[in-house]
């Protein structure tokens, strides 16, 4: 007979509890020792990753990177592991490996849902800002805005609000001037979910 694992104290979650959870098709972080399970993406959500990888994949590409979504592993001192939506790794900085990316990516981009708001404005800004992330998107969907934010010493700090046709500023990516709206495109022709 085989015993059940007695469930980590919060705070103290690890790697290796995750992997001993069993597959209930959800989607997991920890950060700081703490579990979060993720809800899965609604439409807009999915639909705007999609929209930003089709915009940014030809100029990370030109620059050597690589991009990445989400489910996919991140590992760093505090997180073991994250998955943000869509993270982009440079030359000369994380590492990509066959089970996540090991260090900061030098940009990551979240896409806010109404379940996951908190957790990617506070939790994960910080926890992105210790690491040493050096950009951070966050695409808001309903709001129709992509803010981005820049690394200063270890905290993520506003650096530009888009909107409709303002081009969304990125230090890293400069060639990425394209307007807001465009991450939004076909949004508006999603049904709404039956009564």
């Amino acid at each position: 007979m085989a015993l059940a694992r007695p469930t980590p104290a919060p705070g103290t979650w690890t790697y290796d509890d995750l992997l001993a959870l069993p597959d209930d098709g959800k989607r997991y972080e920890i950060i700081e020792g703490v579990l979060y399970e993720m809800p899965g993406p609604n439409a807009e959500h999915a639909l705007a990753i999609v929209n930003l990888l089709l915009l940014l994949a030809p100029i990370v590409r030109t620059l050597g990177g690589t991009i990445l979504t989400a489910p996919f592993d991140v590992f760093f001192p505090g997180a073991d592991p994250v998955q943000p939506d869509i993270l982009v790794l440079l030359p000369e900085g994380a590492t990509l490996r066959r089970r996540g990316v090991r260090g900061a990516p030098d940009l990551v981009i979240e896409i806010l849902s109404p379940s996951n708001r908190g957790h990617d404005l506070l939790t994960k800004r910080a926890l992105y800002g210790r690491a040493g992330v050096r950009e951070y998107w966050v695409v808001d969907p309903v709001a129709r805005t992509i803010e981005t934010l820049v690394l200063d010493r270890d905290a993520l700090h506003a650096h530009r609000t888009a909107t409709g046709t303002d081009p969304v500023a990125s230090r890293l990516l400069p060639a990425a001037a394209f307007p807001a709206a465009a991450a939004f495109a076909g949004l508006d022709e999603i049904e709404p979910d039956e009564a």
